[in-house]
């Protein structure tokens, strides 16, 4: 059968734009958010916007040809300059610009920071936000339980429902990463929010892991695993009880995966990695290493995968269908599942 692409349009919820570091007081970027260019700016007392890159005015690429002014930003060639919420704040005295171009608004996306990333809301009817995402403990300010914070960033030739099925098709994590299944103990759906449980056996150099970050003492554990989803942009990830020592466990992992639509073929993920600080020298690089890595084997999947609206499920692939129900919440135009 020929390659089916996706059928569904953009998802509606918070999805992260960069990290919160990468713009600088007085600095504009541009990027592809949800099939549109957007600017993302910090002013210069440092509030962040994220507002449609094309000026409502003149059609100006505010992210090319705009400049941060003070708490706005400039569109130089008519003197116009845009607040933060996408209202008109100046026309420049000898620009010409008719006086009634102060109504002229450009869409301003609501937009927060919070666990290290700049957030925007997208919402197909441009709605306003129905629910939030909440602070992440180990994300947000200093912590001395918590070793050193490491990114990764991932850019997908897949839409974010494809790469969150992932995490349901328990049948793939031995076929393709060379790991235990996960297999879910429990399941907690509230609305937009979904968390499951699982306890799991790890193998600390599974084939995911560099031969650098390899243990000296690779015997497996058990380990209780947690994700939490809110919406398709945000998903947490613990992992207790892991080994301090032979005798000792009581070490931790936490992950946060933001994630961003680029189009409705393409994602960016942005993965921030933690652990406890007793785990950190060894048996803690292992398993972010391991994680990070493990995304790799999945790439040439998603590369050449052709989109199944009724997949007929065999014993040990998952609750896909159940997670399809629950992440049809977050599309204002389903269509028809082909």
């Amino acid at each position: 059968m020929p390659k089916q692409e996706f059928p569904f349009p953009m998802p509606n919820g918070w999805f992260c734009v960069t990290r919160v570091d990468d713009i600088q007081n007085g600095e504009s970027k541009l990027f592809t958010f949800c099939e549109k260019e957007v600017v993302a700016f910090r002013t210069e007392s440092g509030k962040v916007s994220v507002m449609d890159a094309y000026c409502g005015y003149s059609g100006i690429n505010l992210a090319i040809s705009g400049k941060v002014d003070g708490e706005t930003i400039n569109s130089p060639k008519h003197g116009i300059k845009w607040n933060i919420d996408g209202s008109c704040a100046e026309i420049g005295k000898d620009s010409g610009v008719p006086k009634e171009a102060m109504e002229v608004t450009t869409f301003s996306y609501p937009c927060q920071e919070l666990n290290g990333f700049i957030w925007a809301w997208h919402h197909l009817l441009k709605e306003e936000p129905y629910f939030e995402i909440p602070a992440i403990d180990g994300f947000n300010g200093e912590d001395s339980k918590w070793g050193k914070e490491h990114h990764y960033e991932y850019h997908i030739n897949t839409v974010l429902q494809e790469i969150a099925e992932n995490d349901v098709d328990q049948a793939h994590f031995p076929k393709v990463h060379g790991s235990p299944s996960l297999p879910e103990t429990e399941a907690i759906i509230d609305g937009i929010y979904r968390k499951t449980i699982a306890e799991t056996l790890m193998n600390p150099n599974n084939d995911s892991v560099s031969e650098e970050f390899h243990v000296a003492d690779p015997s497996m554990f058990t380990t209780t695993f947690t994700r939490e989803s809110w919406g398709l942009g945000c998903v947490g990830l613990h992992m207790v009880n892991l080994p301090i020592d032979e005798t000792t466990f009581g070490g931790e992992f936490i992950m946060i995966n933001a994630s961003c639509p680029v189009d409705n073929k393409n994602s960016t993920l942005r993965w921030s990695m933690r652990v406890t600080k007793d785990i950190e020298d060894e048996l803690g690089m292992a398993i972010i290493d391991g994680i990070a890595n493990g995304v790799l084997d999945d790439m040439p999947i998603w590369d050449h995968k052709s989109y199944v609206a009724q997949p007929i499920l065999c014993d040990g692939d998952g609750p896909i269908n159940k997670f399809r129900k629950w992440v049809s919440q977050f599309y204002s135009d389903p269509l028809q599942a082909r």
